[in-house]
């Protein structure tokens, strides 16, 4: 994930609106525009961003910090269905293809937003042919990205999941085989489908068989090519 931190040069000084990512397709009178209908939020962790089944008013950008995307089911049973970070919108599917948020989205971390008002923002897709196709190419790989983790909950046994699960946040979220993940172990095993008991004794097994170096939050993959074996055969 690519970190535009609020204190960068990546937001306007005239407006809140980014100059990155495919916000760089807006003319300055289209961010303009944008901006008065936008409201800078900060969460703490375990905040709620929006929650399942609320009216999706607003499209949301993430600022800056991680947030958890996630589903509610009978009981307390909880799937998340991704993380978004820095230069991510959250749940961009749902602000479109339906009146509701069809999930809910709490920060991991302390996060800045930005809430965008979907009327707003609908009325500058109207008018940027260019800004509408980046658009849909990213609630396309949203859609492919949902799409593979059924897949691979159906597919793949729980250590390739766990695997799947090490990967992604070593090069997409850390870019790094050393991280320190902010998420509990019930929040990783929601994350991949699992209980925490058996993502825990998974975790372990990895570290016993010498796959990762794992001290509390932190790991450090100590055999890459496992993981990445683990990963693609499930």
């Amino acid at each position: 994930m690519k970190d535009y931190s609020l204190n960068s040069e990546h937001l306007n000084s005239k407006n809140l609106i980014p100059d990155t990512g495919i916000f760089n397709y807006l003319t300055n009178d289209e961010k303009l525009r944008l901006s008065n209908n936008v409201t800078l939020m900060n969460f703490e962790r375990q905040d709620i961003l929006f929650k399942q089944n609320m009216p999706s008013d607003h499209v949301v950008y993430i600022v800056s910090g991680l947030i958890k995307i996630y589903r509610g089911g009978r009981g307390y049973r909880v799937v998340c269905i991704k993380l978004a970070g820095p230069g991510e919108f959250a749940a961009l599917s749902c602000a479109y293809a339906s009146n509701i948020y069809r999930y809910s989205a709490a920060a991991i971390e302390k996060t800045v937003a930005l809430m965008m008002r979907k009327e707003a923002f609908r009325d500058v897709l109207k008018n940027n042919g260019m800004f509408s196709v980046s658009l849909i190419s990213l609630m396309g790989k949203e859609i492919i990205e949902v799409s593979n983790k059924l897949v691979n909950f159906s597919m793949k046994q729980l250590p390739g999941r766990v695997a799947d699960m090490i990967r992604y946040f070593s090069e997409e979220v850390f870019n790094n085989t050393e991280f320190t993940v902010a998420l509990t172990r019930q929040e990783m095993a929601e994350l991949i489908g699992t209980t925490k008991e058996s993502l825990i004794r998974t975790l372990n097994e990895f570290k016993h068989d010498k796959i990762i170096d794992l001290e509390g939050k932190h790991i450090k993959i100590i055999s890459n090519d496992l993981i990445k074996v683990l990963s693609e055969i499930g």
